[in-house]
């Protein structure tokens, strides 16, 4: 099972990423062409988050998959009989 740190430290990194786009983006100093390319960059750098963001989930959902089958096939059930 991979680890969920991995999706944590790449987030973390598209964080610093987004960060310097978006501080050049404040610059009013740049126009035009300069403009258009750094937003394409932090456009694909939030697709990078959203992924990174995905793949985290993934990988809770995976875990929680497996806590469910461990306690099935330990037979206790996943909820307790009240009788």
């Amino acid at each position: 099972m991979p680890s969920w740190e991995s999706a944590t430290i790449a987030m973390e990194a598209v964080n610093l990423e987004l960060e310097t786009h978006f501080e050049h983006l404040s610059d009013p100093h740049f126009l035009g062409n300069t403009r258009d390319h750094i937003g394409r960059y932090a456009a694909e750098g939030c697709a990078r988050g959203f992924y990174a963001i995905a793949i985290h989930q993934q990988i809770l959902s995976w875990q929680l998959d497996d806590l469910v089958l461990e306690q099935l096939q330990s037979g206790e059930g996943l909820v307790e009989d009240v009788i």
